[in-house]
């Protein structure tokens, strides 16, 4: 069944205006979405409804909420959050969203660093991206998205129970979360890792180092596994 996103509050038995002209397009241009056909809607707030459609133009798509669905794919006992020094091409940054989005992430925060490449890429665009990995893959639940934050700022943070960045020369990371209600946050630098300032800086704010591999890896691929080892 065809999931679409709403941006607002969803209610049973009262109608919705569906105003993205990419959900619109999408429902009458490529899918050719008719009336009363049943659909699934969800808004980034943790729930799914089924929907009937009661009109869909090239103007204009709206649907009745008839029903809530019952899902069991989100990771609410464990919020995974994931901070990456910014890469160097704004493809790679979408893409990467994708990713972490299907597997369940709760936040997303492109960091400042030393050696990051392009410091004034825009974050903002990655919200479409978001969107559209969080309908195919199933997901009810929005990832956070933050603006660009420099490392100096971003160490100092304290609401996370336990703090990790990715370093060749960490401890093996093989951790299995069976607790309730862990905040984990899971750092990842930029190509050339961080700097030994940066590491120091890190230690110094409770920041623990993890090895995610034997080899070394791409930013994107250590954010991707250092993710999934967390969320299984």
């Amino acid at each position: 069944m065809n999931t679409f996103y709403f941006e607002g509050s969803i209610e049973i038995n009262k109608i919705i205006h569906l105003k993205d002209t990419n959900e619109i397009r999408h429902a009458f241009v490529s899918l050719r979405k008719k009336e009363n056909e049943i659909i699934e809607i969800i808004n980034g707030s943790g729930d799914k409804f089924q929907a009937k459609i009661i009109e869909c133009s090239a103007r204009m798509f709206s649907v009745l909420p008839i029903e809530k669905i019952a899902t069991d794919v989100e990771y609410d006992d464990l919020q995974v959050s994931i901070a990456i020094a910014v890469l160097n091409k704004s493809s790679k940054m979408k893409l990467l969203i994708e990713k972490l989005t299907e597997i369940g992430i709760h936040r997303f925060i492109p960091l400042i660093t030393e050696r990051t490449s392009f410091p004034k890429a825009k974050s903002e665009s990655l919200q479409a991206s978001m969107i559209s990995a969080l309908k195919q893959c199933g997901g009810t639940k929005n990832v956070e998205i933050f603006p660009n934050t420099e490392l100096n700022k971003f160490v100092l943070t304290q609401e996370f129970d336990e703090k990790y960045f990715a370093d060749i020369n960490g401890e093996i990371f093989n951790l299995d979360y069976r607790k309730k209600d862990i905040k984990l946050l899971l750092t990842i630098g930029p190509e050339g890792g961080f700097s030994e300032r940066e590491k120091h800086l890190l230690i110094q704010n409770g920041f623990k180092p993890i090895r995610l591999n034997k080899r070394i890896l791409r930013a994107e691929t250590a954010a991707i596994v250092a993710a999934s080892r967390a969320l299984k």
